[in-house]
Order: C-alpha cells, then sequence, then structure tokens
C-alpha cells in the first residue's frame, strides 16, 4: 500500500490524537515533578520504600504490557482495536493518581505505605498498561508523513502542558494552601485533564477502512498457515533487527527524562539556592520546544534530512544541553535547558512514529497483524525507563543522604548531597544522551517499509 494524497488526516482526527499526548502530559506531570517529593517531605515516608515500590510495580508492568498487547491484537469491535482500550482505561489512569496524592494523614505509616503502593501498581501496571495511543496511531493511517505530523502537534500540545505543570504546579500548589490542601488542589485540576482528554482522544479518532484492509490482507495470509503460536508471536515482535534499538530508545530517554524532571526542584532549591526558579527553567526548556513543534519544524525536518538523521540531531541538542547544565550557575542551566529543549522535541516527535515504524515492518514482514504485541517493545522501553528514572533519583538522594526533615525545617542540605543533586539532574542524563545518539544511529524501519510497500503494490 502507497502513501497517497487521500491518506493525509482530517484536522480533527490530528487533534483528537494529540489530546491524549497534552492529558497525558499533565499525569506525567505531576508523577514526575511532585510525588518523591510528596512522598518523602509530607507523608514522610522512607527512599527504600519508594524504591522498593516503584521497583516492584514496574516488574509486573513488564508482564502486563506484554498481556496488553496481546489483548489488543485479539480485540475486534466495531470501533476499532486500540480505540476501546483507551475509552475503557482513561478514568481509571487518572484516579489512582489522584488517591496517591490525597493519602489520608489521618493513617498510619503502614497504612500510607499500603495506599500508595496499591495505588501506585494499579496506576503504572493494570490501567496505565492498556491506554495504548501508539497502537492507535497505527491504525489511523499507514502515512508516515502524516504520523510526523500528527505526533508533532501532539508533541505540541504536550509540551504545552508541561510548560503549565513546571512553570505553574508549584504556584498552584501554594495556591491551594500547600500540604494535604495544596496537593488536593494540584491533583484534582490536572489528573481531571489527565482523564477527560485522553477520552477524548478515544471518541474523536477513528480507524481507517484503509489500515483495516491492510491489516485483513496480513491476516488472511497468516490464516493460510498454521495459527501462529505464542512462541512465535514473540519470535517475530522481539527478534526484530530494529526492537533493541527501539527499546533502547524509550528506555534511555525515559530514564533521563525521569531522573531529570523529579530532581529539578531539589537541584533549584539546595544548589541554585530558589525553587522559584523553577517557572523560568520551565520556560526556558519547553518554549524552544513549543515553538518547532508550533511552526512545524519537525516535519519539515524529516522530510528533507529522513527520521535517522533528525533523532540523532535532537539526540545531540540534549547531549549538549545536559552538558550546559552541570555548571551550578542560573545563566548555563537557563541556556542548557533551552537546547534541550529543541534536542527533545526533534527526539519526541518522531519517537512514537518510530514505533509505528517497527510495528509496520514486523507487520509486513511476517504478513500478520501483531501492532498490540509490537508497540509492546516501546512501551517495555518506556516503562524500564520510568523504573530505573524512579530508582535513580531515590538511589541519588539516598547516596546523597538528603533529609526531608532538614528540608521542612528549612535547613540547608550538605555540600555532598548538593553534589549528588547535580548528578542526578544534569549528569546522568548526560550520559543517558549519549547512547541515545547510538540507538538512533540505527533506526532506518521507516524506509524500509516503505520499500516494502512498494514492492507489494507492484
Amino acid at each position: 500500500m502507497t502513501e497517497k494524497k487521500q491518506d493525509k488526516l482530517p484536522v480533527s482526527q490530528m487533534i483528537g490524537f494529540a489530546l491524549n499526548g497534552c492529558g497525558s502530559s499533565c499525569i506525567a506531570g505531576i508523577m514526575g515533578g511532585f510525588l518523591t517529593i510528596y512522598l518523602t517531605d509530607n507523608l514522610l515516608l522512607s527512599m527504600g520504600f519508594i524504591t522498593a515500590m516503584m521497583t516492584a510495580a514496574r516488574i509486573i508492568n513488564a508482564v502486563t504490557e506484554g498481556l496488553s498487547g496481546f489483548l489488543i491484537d485479539m480485540t475486534h469491535t466495531k470501533i476499532g482495536k486500540a480505540r476501546p482500550w483507551i475509552l475503557g482505561t482513561a478514568f481509571f489512569v487518572a484516579l489512582p493518581v489522584f488517591l496517591i496524592f490525597n493519602t489520608p494523614t489521618s493513617f498510619s505509616p503502614t497504612g500510607r505505605m499500603i495506599w500508595v503502593f496499591v495505588n501506585y501498581l494499579l496506576h503504572v501496571a493494570v490501567f496505565g498498561a492498556d491506554n495504548r495511543a501508539a497502537t492507535l496511531l497505527i491504525k489511523i493511517t499507514s502515512n508516515s508523513v502524516e504520523r510526523a505530523k500528527v505526533t508533532n502537534l501532539g508533541g505540541l500540545l504536550g509540551q504545552i502542558s508541561n510548560l503549565i505543570v513546571s512553570a505553574y504546579g508549584v504556584p498552584v500548589l501554594m495556591y491551594f494552601g500547600g500540604y494535604e490542601k495544596g496537593y488536593f488542589g494540584l491533583s484534582l485540576i490536572f489528573c481531571s485533564i489527565g482523564f477527560i482528554l485522553p477520552f477524548l482522544t478515544g471518541i474523536i479518532c477513528r480507524e481507517t477502512p484503509e489500515v483495516w484492509a491492510e491489516a485483513a490482507q496480513q491476516l488472511s495470509a497468516a490464516r493460510k498457515r498454521p495459527s501462529l503460536p505464542v512462541k512465535t508471536q514473540l519470535k517475530y515482535v522481539f527478534g526484530c533487527k530494529y526492537a533493541l534499538s527501539l527499546f533502547g530508545m524509550f528506555l534511555t530517554y525515559n530514564f533521563a527524562g525521569m531522573i531529570f524532571g523529579s530532581m529539578a526542584i531539589y537541584f533549584l532549591r539546595d544548589v541554585l539556592g530558589d525553587a522559584g526558579y523553577m517557572t523560568q527553567i520551565s520556560y526556558a526548556k519547553l518554549v524552544p520546544g513549543i515553538l518547532c513543534c508550533l511552526f512545524g519544524i519537525v516535519p519539515i525536518a524529516n522530510a528533507k534530512l529522513g527520521k535517522r538523521k533528525v533523532l540523532v540531531l535532537g539526540s545531540l541538542f540534549q547531549v549538549v544541553g545536559y552538558a550546559l547544565m552541570i555548571v551550578p550557575n542560573l545563566v548555563f542551566v537557563l541556556i542548557g535547558n533551552a537546547v534541550y529543549g529543541i534536542g527533545s522535541a526533534f527526539f519526541g516527535v518522531l519517537l512514537g512514529t518510530a514505533t509505528a515504524d517497527v510495528a509496520d515492518y514486523i507487520n509486513l514482514k511476517n504478513k500478520t497483524d501483531l501492532s498490540g504485541l509490537s508497540t509492546s517493545i516501546a512501551q517495555f522501553g518506556m516503562r524500564f525507563g520510568m523504573l530505573l528514572g524512579s530508582v535513580g533519583v531515590a538511589a541519588v538522594l539516598a547516596i546523597g543522604g538528603y533529609s526531608g526533615e532538614a528540608a521542612n525545617a528549612g535547613l540547608a542540605q550538605s555540600s555532598f548531597t548538593r553534589v549528588m543533586e547535580t548528578v542526578g539532574y544534569a549528569v546522568i542524563p548526560l550520559v543517558c544522551s549519549i547512547l541515545l545518539v547510538l540507538f538512533s544511529s540505527r533506526m532506518d524501519a521507516d524506509k524500509e517499509v516503505a520499500n516494502m510497500r512498494k514492492e507489494g503494490a507492484e
């Protein structure tokens, strides 16, 4: 099937798909920016518990991600394969996050740990595993140019959400009074957005008949052979030559993003001396990315240079940005965040389309439809990256001897603690970005898919 002009997505479909990224960014923003500090400073939970909780949840999630991929591939409804899962899980992805940030203070320490762990598990490993916008992207269009455009719009709205959460999360928290009331207001606002917008994605987006037709052809060819056992499906998906690179890209990108975002408030407050810098830093980081998406620079670069080169370029920008942030000076940190923001826009926009390319490659090569399971490669990488990031934050703070009691009392952290906060904020993400360059240099799935479709049409 070739890419034709009639493959273009209506604007309504593009906006509908982009809303999911906007809502998801609100949830990710408060989880990445406020969860650890809420657990340590408000609930006074130990870093050991936080590390164990996040590790257990992500390990369980490794199993549920694979199961959800199988379930999506086995789903056959009038509204498609991915849409039912987005509609069915949107509310239950957001609810546990709200409940975490509203843990009853009347509970004993053990009761608080149980409450937080159960809700974190529900968010990460149960309902979060089934919300598959990546599979929906595969099903709404097979045109790689249109995929770049729709993910660019999603990146734009996602960056705006990130800016709002990062720049105004602390002011919103303080507006409602800080502490329990502050977190109630903060979580109510952003969790509501995190539910409503993805739900609208499920309502607005339509899985196109053209993509259904290609899937039907693949399934028809598959039915002429013996039914695929699970072992064979796993071999097709995880034995794909692009699987390791895709997994590595998602793992390192999300690991860097998680530890970078979570350590920001510690770094700004303790190293630069003022948590209020968060607003300036957020603007410096996100406005350049927003402008890149607003003017469609990423899709243009993708069309001119090719996906692989743009992914590498985005990774290199992130390398330079993180390197500048190592210098404990506000000006260097602001410039570093701006450079990082450009790189993140380039890389983040095309990362989702790379997932779709790899899924198309697996489907066309093996003449079957394993779109749900194929997106599990990216989901595994993302979840493990977030796991490592969460554990990394806890480990950095524990090694540095961070004291939540000292923070509550307005006392300064030790000099070694501040050094470790810098390591978590900039040095570790810098190493991850160097790895991103290597992984991105191997991602050529889109070119192979285009050739396979061309050969199939001849």
